[in-house]
């Protein structure tokens, strides 16, 4: 058996002390050796690590105090620029820091991800630290313990005194021989200052941290607001050949999406359900999802509805009488009397004809199926995952839909997000597809560098989504050398996308801005809503709705930005 693993999460804000402080008290206090630090924290965070503050005479942990303070207490903990995570938004974009609520949201996203993929690993016990430098995050780690659950693990509270020694430039831990370094003017020897570890009970976070939670919201609403979209057993289906596929994706949108199918599918009088989403998002997993949630007895079936021809899909899914057609020399069942008491998958419903809709619909309505040549009906329990790859708006505009059909399949539909729009998923992605191939392949792959993940995280997915994704992995890997252990080539392909995408990106800056390319993000937002202003004749409402925000959103970014909406009305 494998020795057990001690592992130091710090989340830490301005105040990288914290971890040479944590790491002191559990050697010297706990007699607890750890083995490695991750550090979560924003972009501000990782470069006082890194370079420190030289204005306020802050040394840098990293290449410096923390290789000092295990030389000086014969500590082999591994620590390094690639355990520093940054947080990140669903679109894979580092926060620079954390000032309002949404960033606070982020944040709680990213922290319980990060700790449940630590915890994931096999014979670790985690030790968590915050203090009160940031104490929002404080809270949203502390949340995010008490959502993984382990009995094992344990959450600090890093208690330094006196109290203005905190974030004190001169000071990460008690050396073995004292010094004295200066607060407020006066000296103080390091044996008189104390540091300790409060363990903090998870269920009593409430009354610790009440003060600082958002206004108007309560520490119950915060737990619920983060185990709305966290959930702790990740979702799986089972495949037709028993094989259980994991469901991979924590992002905020994505995780909506599966629990909103999961509602549908717990509630027995929804009939149908219309999965939207762009190819390769992974509309064939939520419908085995939604097929196993529902506790279907009955099997799944999945058609593309683009594959078969007009009489071919109607024979397949309603079956024929012998003699209904040359060839059908003996009465068959369709696809969808086969699977009475389960699910049935139709992929691409957009390739349909409007008579094949009309028998759709009358099956939708009663529940009854006429099999081609037969005169007679037939009553069967199927439920029906309808997929689209457009939007539904767009389908009903071209003309290639019966009204009464769209009404009906559109009641109740699930969007599952682009992967364009869950860069926060990729890293996650990466990691399960590299382990599936690798697996596959024979090869002994753990990674891949950050110079590809930088640009997986910047290419906008059009092409397939998560298949295309997976392609690219799956390729890298059958390319990679038997003694590879970390991917450093991506494929050609790849790279000519990326430059390709960014190529159309700097056109389009060029056309809002009027061939400027070197923009603060504030000039750029302002000519952008500018640009969708003009294209909407200065109507608030419309363009709004257009870039996907509250009309009061955008009128507050017009005021702070100086706009004037009156001047593109005409």
């Amino acid at each position: 058996m494998s020795k057990q693993k001690n592992i130091l999460v710090a989340v830490l804000g301005s105040t990288p002390q914290i971890l040479t402080e944590t790491l002191w008290c559990l050697k010297k206090e706990k007699g607890i050796d750890i083995d490695d630090v991750f550090v979560i924290t924003t972009q501000f965070g990782k470069k006082l690590i890194c370079e420190g503050n030289p204005s306020i005479g802050l040394p840098p942990l990293l290449n410096g105090v923390f290789e000092k303070f295990c030389k000086e207490f014969g500590l082999r903990t591994k620590f390094n620029e690639g355990n520093i995570k940054v947080i990140r938004d669903e679109k894979g974009v580092e926060l620079e820091d954390i000032r309002d609520d949404r960033q606070n949201e982020i944040a709680a996203d990213f922290i319980t991800n990060e700790i449940r993929r630590i915890v994931s690993r096999k014979n670790v016990i985690l030790h968590c630290s915050v203090a009160g430098g940031r104490k929002t995050m404080s809270v949203y780690a502390a949340l995010a313990m008490t959502l993984v659950g382990r009995k094992q693990d344990k959450l600090y509270h890093v208690l330094v005194s006196p109290p203005e020694i905190e974030g004190n430039p001169q000071f990460f831990y008690k050396p073995e021989n004292p010094i004295e370094i200066e607060v407020n003017g006066r000296k103080i020897s390091t044996d008189k200052i104390n540091i300790t570890l409060a363990e903090i009970p998870f269920l009593r976070l409430g009354e610790r941290y009440g003060d600082i939670f958002p206004s108007g919201i309560t520490y119950t609403e915060l737990v619920d607001r983060i185990q709305n979209y966290i959930n702790i057993e990740r979702p799986f289906v089972r495949a037709s050949s028993g094989e259980e596929i994991e469901i991979i994706g924590e992002n905020k949108e994505f995780k909506k999406a599966l629990r909103d199918l999961e509602r549908y599918a717990k509630n027995k009088s929804v009939k149908v359900v219309l999965l939207v989403g762009e190819s390769g998002t992974g509309k064939e997993l939520f419908a085995r999802r939604f097929h196993m949630v529902s506790e279907r007895k009955g099997k799944f079936e999945a058609v593309n509805c683009a594959g078969l021809s007009e009489s071919l899909i109607e024979s397949e899914l309603f079956g024929y009488v012998k003699g209904a057609f040359t060839g059908a020399v003996s009465n068959r069942k369709g696809i969808i009397e086969e699977c009475d008491g389960g699910t049935l998958f139709l992929d691409e419903i957009n390739k349909t004809t409007n008579s094949f809709q009309a028998k759709l619909l009358r099956f939708i309505e009663y529940g009854e199926i006429r099999p081609v040549g037969s005169s007679t009906t037939k009553r069967v329990d199927v439920r029906i995952v309808i997929a689209l790859n457009q939007e539904p708006e767009e389908w009903l505009k071209s003309g290639t839909v019966l009204f009464d059909f769209y009404n009906r399949i559109t009641r109740h539909q699930v969007r599952i997000p682009p992967l364009r729009d869950r860069k926060d998923d990729i890293p996650a992605l990466v990691e399960f597809f590299i382990k599936k191939y690798s697996t596959e392949s024979g090869k002994n792959i753990k990674g891949i560098s950050e110079e590809i993940m930088d640009m997986l995280l910047a290419y906008d997915w059009k092409l397939g989504n998560v298949r295309e994704l997976e392609g690219v992995i799956a390729d890298m890997i059958a390319r990679a050398d038997e003694s590879e252990e970390i991917i450093t080539n991506p494929p050609d392909n790849l790279k000519i996308n990326v430059k390709a995408q960014d190529k159309v990106v700097e056109k389009y800056v060029k056309e809002i801005s009027g061939g400027r390319i070197n923009l603060t993000l504030d000039d750029f937002e302002k000519m952008y809503i500018e640009y969708r202003l003009r294209k909407n004749r200065g109507n608030v409402q419309r363009t709004a709705l257009e870039l996907g925000l509250p009309r009061s959103t955008l009128q507050n970014r017009i005021k702070s930005l100086g706009i004037n909406p009156s001047k593109y009305r005409r």
